[in-house]
């Protein structure tokens, strides 16, 4: 995981470095606590990279991180608007372009609200 800008909380500066989380049975945790991730502010995303069992790395997504007591991994995946997260692809309001905004994953879907037009995002 890594912050796309440094940014402060109320425990101190995130910065861009890396930072590896190990996803065991769905339960994220880092050096064997419970994984706890900032509340990202307007314009800042955490870019998230999956190593599935060391065979590949790849980008799953820019997520923002809401002011909620708890979320699990597949909600923090799945969020990329201004609450919650959830298991269904995300809906982004897009111009007649069809383009995407860079924070958008596989399977997410778009539409134009003028001319109902809708585009499912393949990376």
């Amino acid at each position: 995981m890594t912050a796309t800008r440094p940014f402060d909380t109320p425990e101190g500066l995130v910065t861009t470095a890396k930072s590896t989380v190990r996803v065991i049975d769905g339960e994220p945790s880092q050096g064997g606590s419970t994984w706890n991730v900032p509340v990202t502010p307007a314009g800042a995303y955490l870019a998230i990279e999956q190593d599935l069992d060391g065979d590949m790395m790849r980008r799953v997504a820019y997520v923002t991180v809401p002011d909620v007591p708890a979320m699990s991994y597949s909600e923090l995946l799945f969020n990329r608007g201004n609450g919650e997260g959830g298991t269904e692809p995300y809906w982004w309001t897009l111009a007649s372009s069809g383009e995407f905004p860079p924070e958008a994953i596989d399977g997410d879907l778009g539409i134009d609200p003028v001319t109902g037009d809708v585009w499912r995002y393949n990376a």
